[in-house]
């Protein structure tokens, strides 16, 4: 039940690294000062959107080695394989169940809220439901074709899937060659560290890039106007306080018998990042710091957050139900019986297959509205606004990354450090 030393060292050397320091407090107010100047100037501010693409581009360019680098080094860190298969399988558990609540509760509050009733729309001219993506499809989605393909596409699902491949084979190198692992997992770690200080970077030109999103956002969104668009917003944000004010505090009072108060004290920093840079992967070494100081022993905040950063986002498995019944109501197609029990299961396979950088979401929305056969036209729309979604989206995603970690410290590995977690 050890976990080598070498992963809480590690850590340590990939917080110096990265020190957010104020900028989320920067990147808030960089928010604010947006959405005035968007409503402000109106539409020639948009012609600074090139602004916010840059960060959005440096994040893509940087989430891709961040996953793949971290989930290996992490899994080389563990000494025991029972250990790992007992983290592995408490967090896939978590997961799931997560995921569908999640999902059902954003397909119910689409039903309730009806948010695209009121606006009927045709189909666009010469649109027909393309085939539905069957299991197998599915399935051989995760596997890799080639060992670039996966990283110049951003498909995360496959580069987890390189990344595990490579750390158990480095951990299994270890039986017959110590010395070859140490060099291996000690390069891995370097080369984390280097990427961590690019996010550093990175982060420093982040206010620039939430403003010029910020502003084009609010300067598009008042020319639109639309009430359907507004209504599946709301929607969106009820559906997200249900599970973070509802279903994540039963599971710490009621299951773990923790305060909800000083879980939330304790990672309100990652909370606040998230909300401002909108990515999970970019929050990753704040959710990592943050994490720690619950009590969660080293080894598993290493290998779960990484992986949980890109596949455990109950946020967006709330987000696609609702974007496929706001779609059949605006066009007036039902889901019926079957479309209903996809909508569900794209919410939790959304989940896993979204990229944690700012906007993720959309291109899951439109695999939905392919999946289930629906117009794509709407997925424009979403990007449209998309920012009003993806803050306290992306908030929710990382909030529920160290609740996974305590499930599994206290409940599966019984290894949790209450004291800690009191400790102020």
């Amino acid at each position: 039940m050890s976990s080598s030393s070498g992963g809480s060292g590690g850590a340590e050397a990939f917080e110096l690294a990265l020190r957010p320091g104020r900028r989320p407090l920067l990147m808030l107010l960089a928010t604010l000062i947006g959405i005035v100047a968007g409503l402000g100037i109106g539409q020639p501010v948009t012609g600074i959107k090139f602004l916010g693409d840059i960060f959005i581009y440096l994040l893509k360019f940087v989430v891709g080695p961040l996953i793949f680098v971290s989930i290996a080094w992490a899994v080389t860190t563990v000494r025991t394989y029972t250990r790992l298969g007992k983290i592995f399988s408490g967090f896939f558990t978590y997961w799931a169940i997560m995921g569908i609540l999640s999902a059902a509760t954003g397909y119910t509050m689409a039903t309730v809220l009806r948010p695209g009733v009121g606006l009927q729309l045709k189909p666009p001219e010469g649109w027909t439901a393309p085939e539905p993506a069957s299991a197998v499809d599915v399935l051989l989605g995760l596997i890799p074709r080639n060992p670039v393909q996966p990283f110049l596409e951003l498909n995360a699902l496959q580069i987890i899937v390189m990344a595990l491949l490579t750390g158990f084979a480095i951990a299994m190198i270890g039986t017959f060659s110590p010395d070859t692992k140490e060099f291996l997992s000690k390069l891995l770690a370097a080369i984390l560290a280097v990427i961590y200080k690019i996010i550093d970077l990175i982060l420093w030109y982040a206010p620039i890039g939430v403003f010029a999103l910020m502003a084009n956002l609010t300067a598009t969104v008042g020319a639109m106007g639309l009430t359907a668009v507004g209504a599946m917003i709301v929607t969106q944000w009820i559906s997200y306080a249900i599970v973070l004010f509802i279903y994540h505090p039963i599971v710490l009072a009621a299951i773990l018998r923790l305060s909800p108060i000083r879980f939330w004290r304790k990672i309100y920093p990652a909370m606040l990042t998230a909300f401002t840079t909108c990515s999970s992967s970019a929050t990753l070494p704040v959710t990592m710091r943050v994490t720690r100081e619950l009590g969660v022993p080293a080894d598993v905040a290493s290998i779960v957050l990484p992986i949980a950063a890109t596949i455990n986002m109950q946020a967006v498995a709330a987000e696609m139900p609702i974007y496929a019944v706001w779609v059949s109501q605006m066009y007036n197609v039902p889901l019926g019986g079957v479309g209903t029990f996809m909508a569900l299961i794209m919410g939790l396979l959304g989940s896993a297959a979204c990229a944690g950088v700012p906007g993720g979401g959309i291109v899951i929305a439109a695999m939905t509205m392919s999946t289930l056969g629906l117009p794509m036209e709407p997925v424009g729309w979403i990007a449209g606004v998309y920012t009003l979604i993806d803050m306290p989206n992306t908030m929710l995603n990382v909030t529920g990354d160290p609740l996974g970690c305590l499930v599994i410290s206290k409940l599966v590995l019984k290894d949790f450090d209450e004291q800690k977690f009191k400790s102020r």
